[in-house]
């Protein structure tokens, strides 16, 4: 099903220092957006808000980089298409690929750190919502919320059903996200594109045509009951799939980097016309994707000191940027809204300027210490990932055996 001039070549490309090394930058800095863009959210008025004097060139540039946080979104989907679903055509183009395999790092991957984030979500949101509502996070009366925010208050999704439906994989298709960890909706999409590419694996491999006629099935069966928005996500993560055949003659480093912060500006100048309509918006999504695949596949032959340089903070930061995707929107919340109780940052129940002496503190040390807990929280989950699969995997063989043995 790949062909065979270039696919197979992308297990080599990830070994290559730079390239390695611009993926784990690509990781980190799209979630950091992510977090700076939602911290910045309730903390600090609108930019429309703002008085001129309070519209410095620093705080332009601030709020001009952290409104990206949507379209790091879109560069986690591309990322994910590349070293999931790319990387799975280069290993059936050497015959290296296994569904059993595929299943298997795909669901320790998600699951491990999603759990625990998930019940991190419901203790934070139970004690926050209690404990701290002064602050107006929970219920929607906090101005900042109430303004960016555009969800039922959070206390309304912090249902038993809700939960379920969040450990079932079924937020943003079925039910909102649990609580007031919104970040949640891009971990159901990201596992129904898994489980989508793995069933279309299952039906274009070798084999019965059973087994074949069963993959495609459920394919069909799951875009038509998942509906046009899952159609619409998935065709960003297939983007990212689609980069694995690109030839190196479309490598053009520069000119993509150009090209992709370009867009990322026109996004962000226009931002207003492209969320007019559900077309333009979607229309952006894709241009941001396409940007960002061209300078992925340009990154792949390039030899770049400084990046190799870097390589090891990159790897570090980002080995836990999923963790920090996945619980600092609760975590946030609940410690503004416990220093807020305090009785001493009251402005937090308001929104600061974003020149307040106290509020620009405030944010950076939430970063540092928002990071410092993701961090903490990572070594409890995703690094023992491996460990996860080896123990599954051995369980499995085992089985195997003990049936095998048992058999007549």
């Amino acid at each position: 099903m790949c062909r065979r001039d270039y696919p197979a070549r992308a297990l080599e490309d990830v070994r290559a220092p730079t390239f390695v090394s611009f993926l784990d930058f690509a990781r980190w800095s799209a979630a950091a957006v992510v977090f700076a863009g939602h911290l910045r959210n309730p903390m600090f008025l609108g930019y429309k808000d703002l008085s001129n004097f309070d519209r410095n060139l620093i705080v332009q540039v601030w709020y001009f980089t952290t409104g990206w946080f949507a379209e790091a979104v879109i560069v986690f989907f591309v990322l994910s298409g590349f070293l999931v679903g790319g990387l799975a055509c280069a290993k059936a183009r050497e015959n290296t690929f296994l569904l059993s395999s595929y299943s298997i790092d795909r669901i320790t991957r998600l699951f491990l750190a999603f759990l625990p984030a998930l019940i991190l979500t419901a203790l934070l949101d139970a004690i926050g919502s209690s404990a701290f509502s002064a602050a107006g996070f929970y219920d929607h009366t906090q101005p900042m919320i109430q303004q960016k925010v555009a969800s039922e208050p959070f206390v309304s999704n912090m249902t038993l059903g809700i939960f379920a439906m969040n450990l079932a994989m079924l937020q943003t298709f079925f039910s909102p996200s649990y609580g007031s960890n919104q970040p949640l909706w891009t971990i159901s999409a990201e596992f129904w594109f898994y489980v989508v590419f793995g069933a279309a694996m299952a039906g274009l491999m070798r084999g019965s045509w059973v087994k074949r006629a069963f993959g495609l099935g459920v394919v069909t069966l799951l875009t038509v009951v998942l509906g046009t928005q899952f159609v619409l996500l998935l065709g960003l993560w297939l983007v990212g799939v689609v980069t694995v055949f690109m030839p190196r003659s479309l490598e053009r480093p520069l000119i993509a980097f150009i090209l992709f912060v370009a867009v990322l500006a026109i996004v962000r100048i226009k931002h207003d016309v492209f969320e007019a309509t559900p077309l333009l918006h979607r229309l952006k999504d894709y241009v941001v994707a396409v940007a960002f695949a061209w300078l992925l596949i340009s990154m792949r032959s390039v030899r770049f000191r400084l990046l190799e340089r870097l390589g090891s903070l990159n790897r570090f930061l980002a080995n836990f940027s999923y963790s920090l995707y996945l619980i600092h929107f609760p975590l946030m919340l609940f410690i503004l809204a416990g220093l807020h109780a305090t009785g001493r940052f009251t402005d937090i129940a308001v929104g600061y300027r974003p020149t307040d002496v106290e509020g620009v503190t405030i944010y950076v040390t939430m970063i540092i210490l928002v990071y410092a807990i993701s961090w903490g929280f990572s070594v409890l989950t995703e690094r023992n990932t491996e460990r996860l699969r080896d123990f599954v995997n051995r369980r499995i063989r085992q089985r195997s055996i003990a049936s095998r043995g048992n058999a007549p």
